[in-house]
């Protein structure tokens, strides 16, 4: 039984095609655009904010490798104008990132009675400018080519000493992370937009004389077609047409049909609904024979 009311002039009216509920537009497209702008950040981040703080980082670090590099001097005479530059940087790194020879540098360096201590602090701190170079991609020999150690340590203390702060460290992690949301907020989005596009493609045509509803597809029914109408999902704009089985082409099926993508549609559905079985009204209980009885006792 129909439990609701519906507009009678809409329900009177011919209609070609069902036209979308412009609420539910704006709704889909502010949603849409908040996540596209989610994902253009995360794109923003991955190419430009992420790798200049990288490329911050590794400057800090170089300074940091060079300085150790000077006091290594002390140690070996010479190391510091002679072996600060790497010409094969990705070659060195992965030399570096052997687990024994980290092992062995991070000993040593702690130890101060090491005959290596202040070599083995040189290589942790060019380790570490080495990391921070192939994160940002410029593992390479045009960015650890350095052609006067001492020009180059002057600058960078200069800078960092006035800089006040250590800048933070980037991890290939916090790049991936960055792609990541841009990849599954795009993808989100386009499938919104395109979800738009298939339910604008739909279409619901409706002619008054006959309550005939036409939907996407083709196929028409009418209120001698319906066996039940189904509002479990109701509340969330959503009815379940039962079919009876002698329809043509939909016979025994439940069509479930979306009353907010589209306007006008609810109305159509619940003149349908009254026409195959009655409003409310008629289910009323005061004109039954037990209120008659009851009226007579009067």
């Amino acid at each position: 039984m129909a439990d609701q009311t519906f507009d009678k002039e809409i329900a009177s009216t011919d209609c070609a095609k069902a036209p979308l509920n412009s609420r539910w537009i704006f709704k889909l497209l502010v949603i849409t655009l908040v996540v596209f702008a989610v994902g253009a950040w995360g794109l923003w981040d991955a190419s430009s904010v992420y790798p200049k703080r990288g490329i911050r980082y590794a400057d800090w670090a170089k300074w940091q490798y060079l300085e150790q590099a000077k006091k290594a001097n002390a140690e070996d005479f010479g190391v510091f104008i002679r072996e600060s530059s790497v010409t094969n940087p990705a070659e060195e790194f992965e030399r570096l990132s052997v687990t024994e020879t980290k092992t062995r540098n991070i000993l040593d360096s702690s130890n101060s009675s090491s005959l290596r201590n202040l070599r083995a602090s040189m290589m942790n701190t060019r380790y570490n400018w080495l990391e921070a170079l192939k994160v940002v991609g410029r593992l390479d020999a045009e960015h650890t080519a350095i052609g006067s150690p001492q020009n180059e340590l002057d600058v960078l203390k200069t800078k960092w000493q006035s800089a006040g702060s250590v800048p933070k460290p980037l991890h290939t992690l916090d790049l991936i992370v960055q792609w990541m949301i841009m990849a599954v907020c795009w993808s989100i989005a386009l499938y919104m937009f395109l979800h738009m596009l298939k339910v604008r493609s739909k279409k619901y045509a409706w002619k008054a004389s006959s309550m005939t509803l036409t939907l996407p597809g083709g196929a028409s029914i009418t209120p001698a077609d319906l066996e039940e109408v189904d509002k479990r999902k109701w509340d969330k704009f959503i009815v379940f047409l039962k079919i009876k089985s002698s329809h043509p082409q939909l016979g025994g099926k439940e069509i479930s049909v979306d009353t907010y993508q589209h306007n006008l549609i609810e109305d159509w559905v619940l003149a349908m609904e009254e026409k195959a079985f009655g409003s409310q009204e008629d289910g009323d209980d005061s004109d039954s024979p037990a209120q008659s009885d009851t009226d007579s006792d009067d």
